[in-house]
């Protein structure tokens, strides 16, 4: 098994089997760009939606719901130790690790928080400022997230690609290094399989619930306050843009994932 950047040394300290709960593949949250970028906290699966709704004063509100499918959530506990037979199922979701990360960003603010199954989870976020998220230092290692203006103008854009990846990795809690050792994402390999060579992996890994992992991706959509001016990446609608991001798409990163929007703002 080839290096992983910023993985193997958390694998290394930790001694015996994966216990805690919270088994969530740090991963698939990673790969879920804008939960990262808009949200800094691991709130994204293998289905699931973000919406995030910007305001005119700076402000956004992100509505998250996840769920990961029957067939993986089973696989994942049996790959990260939290499947046992001898051990009760683990959220695969720590509403706990999420609060805590939250309170560590004054720009963050919990409104709602749920887990309606072992599998899924509910979210509503308060951004307070948008800009004060874009500027914090591990947002802007990653790159995850950059907001510009200009006259009468304001953009928001995402983009994660392979050198951000591992700093996408320490942006949120819950991590379980023991199921990102066993799957392998490409994008955080020094030597990266192609998207096919990782399937065939995939398939071996996964088994039966392959088919899931194909077929899982994010929809993301953003909301601007203002006339869109352009957009790319998705889809626009009046003004919101909505992106679909498969998620193999995201665990190989042979092709960097960007979407953007731009309103008209200011007098």
């Amino acid at each position: 098994m080839r290096m992983r950047k910023g993985t193997r040394q958390s694998i290394e300290l930790r001694s015996g089997p994966f216990v805690g709960s919270g088994a969530l593949p740090a991963f698939l949250i990673a790969l879920a760009a804008a939960a990262a970028l808009l949200a800094t906290v691991a709130l994204t699966a293998c289905a699931g939606s973000l919406a995030a709704t910007l305001r005119p004063d700076g402000s956004a509100a992100l509505s998250i719901q996840a769920e990961i499918p029957a067939p993986l959530a089973a696989r994942f506990r049996a790959l990260s130790g939290g499947g046992r037979k001898d051990a009760k199922p683990l959220p695969l979701f720590d509403e706990g690790a999420i609060r805590e990360s939250v309170a560590k960003r004054p720009y963050l603010t919990i409104t709602s928080l749920s887990a309606p199954s072992l599998d899924s989870l509910r979210a509503e976020i308060a951004i307070r400022k948008v800009a004060d998220l874009a500027e914090a230092e591990e947002i802007k290692k990653s790159g995850l997230l950059s907001l510009t203006s200009g006259p009468g103008w304001t953009e928001l854009r995402i983009h994660l690609e392979r050198d951000g990846a591992s700093a996408s990795i320490a942006l949120f809690p819950g991590i379980d290094p023991y199921l990102i050792d066993a799957l392998s994402p490409p994008a955080l390999e020094d030597e990266p399989l192609s998207a096919d060579e990782y399937r065939m992996n995939l398939r071996t890994i996964l088994a039966s619930a392959m088919p899931a992992m194909e077929t899982a991706a994010l929809t993301v959509s953003l909301a601007a306050p203002g006339a869109v001016l352009s957009s790319g990446g998705g889809s626009l609608a009046g003004n919101v843009l909505t992106a679909r991001i498969p998620i193999i798409d995201a665990l190989v990163l042979d092709k960097p994932i960007e979407f953007w929007i731009r309103w008209k703002s200011g007098q």
